[in-house]
């Protein structure tokens, strides 16, 4: 998900110290010591509520004791589909020459353990890349949606090394997982309406983004088919 206002002025609830960091000189790709902390803490977070809900115990409390391979999974998962869904974003909006940088949304991070715990639910409420400096109609929705193409693509590669063969072993259902988790984030990510990555799409570009829409629902019903999901 990204924030880019048109030809607006440094967001306000973005801190003191972000506010006048715009891009400089041709474009390029660079990253904050700020930014990597966000990634950082965002990832760990993000990869201990999703191991909750991976793992096998029953018992409430020691679920709440990440096993190693859930765990392993989460992490995974979060990084092909979380990370690089954000750093698209960000890297195609630097390459417009952009200001582009990842910022968490601690409280929500917060809210995703919480839910993972006790509703066992995945909600995930991380963040987004700000986007600031002049971005027009066509730009917006290029940066948009490189996100959810990119985790329409993670898993289409992995849709070969668990299709027709889920729960045969660990690794088949590390890539069912993955394979999941990508195929749901591209589709919710491509919903036409609030903040969401598919309005904007949309107000660029009607038949791409039904198109996009389209094979992302195909993609989500085939993985359900599979069982894909954890």
């Amino acid at each position: 998900m990204s924030f880019a206002p048109f030809g607006a002025g440094p967001r306000r609830d973005v801190p003191v110290f972000d506010r006048d960091l715009h891009h400089v000189g041709p474009p390029r790709i660079s990253f904050s010591g700020t930014e990597v902390f966000h990634l950082g803490v965002s990832v760990a977070v993000l990869s201990y509520a999703f191991s909750i809900l991976l793992g096998k115990s029953t018992d409430p409390l020691a679920r709440l004791i990440p096993e190693p391979l859930a765990l392993l999974s989460a992490f995974v998962a979060v990084a092909s589909g979380f990370v690089l869904h954000e750093l698209a974003h960000k890297v195609v909006a630097q390459r417009y020459g952009h200001w582009a940088e990842f910022r968490a949304h601690f409280p929500g991070l917060g809210i995703s353990v919480l839910v993972a715990a006790v509703l066992h639910v995945l909600f995930a409420a991380p963040g987004a890349v700000v986007i600031q400096g002049r971005v027009t109609p066509r730009e917006n929705g290029l940066i948009s949606l490189v996100g959810p193409g990119t985790n329409f693509v993670v898993a289409v590669i992995c849709l070969p090394f668990f299709a027709f063969k889920v729960n045969a072993d660990y690794m088949t259902t590390l890539f069912a997982t993955v394979a999941g988790i990508n195929a749901l984030l591209a589709l919710f990510n491509l919903l036409p309406f609030g903040p969401f990555d598919g309005r904007k799409v949309l107000r660029w570009n009607g038949p791409m983004y039904f198109v996009a829409l389209a094979l992302s629902i195909a993609l989500f019903v085939f993985c359900v088919w599979q069982n894909a999901f954890p």
